[in-house]
C-alpha cells in the first residue's frame, strides 16, 4: 500500500525579493497578512491565515504574508501602520483592510466574499 505525502500548503513569505513578482505582477486575488514578531494578535492570526491557506488548498487566489519589522518599505507602500493589518489585493489594488485579530470565520467568509465578488465583477 503506498500513501503519499500531502503537500504542506502555508502563506508564502513575502520580503522586497520576491514583491514584484509575487504581488505587484500577479494576477490573482491576494490575502496579504502584515504581522510582527513581538506582536501577540499577529501570532495568533498568523495560525488563522496558516488554517485558511491550508484549507483551501491550491485553490484560487494567494495566501501570502509579510513581517513588519523585516520589511518596513513594504509596509510603506500600503500605509500599514499597525498589526495584524490584513489587505485583500487584485491587479494592484487594495479592495479592502482588515485591522486588528478576527475570528476564523470571519476570516474565512472575508476571504470567500472577496473572491465571490470578484466572480462577479463586483470589484474591478
Amino acid at each position: 500500500m503506498f500513501f503519499s505525502k500531502k503537500k504542506k500548503i502555508k502563506p508564502l513569505e513575502i520580503s522586497l525579493l520576491n514583491f514584484n513578482q509575487e504581488i505587484f505582477e500577479s494576477e490573482e486575488p491576494i490575502l496579504l497578512n502584515f504581522y510582527a514578531d513581538w506582536c501577540q494578535p499577529c501570532q495568533v492570526m498568523k495560525s488563522l491565515v496558516s488554517r485558511l491557506a491550508k484549507e483551501r488548498g491550491d485553490s484560487r487566489g494567494k495566501i501570502c504574508k509579510v513581517n513588519l519589522d523585516a520589511n518596513p518599505q513594504i509596509a510603506s507602500m500600503f500605509e500599514v501602520r499597525s498589526v495584524p493589518n490584513l489587505l485583500f489585493i487584485h491587479k494592484k489594488k487594495v479592495h479592502l483592510r482588515q485591522t486588528g485579530l478576527l475570528p476564523y470565520g470571519e476570516l474565512s467568509d472575508i476571504w470567500n466574499q472577496f473572491l465571490k465578488d470578484l466572480d462577479d465583477e463586483i470589484i474591478v
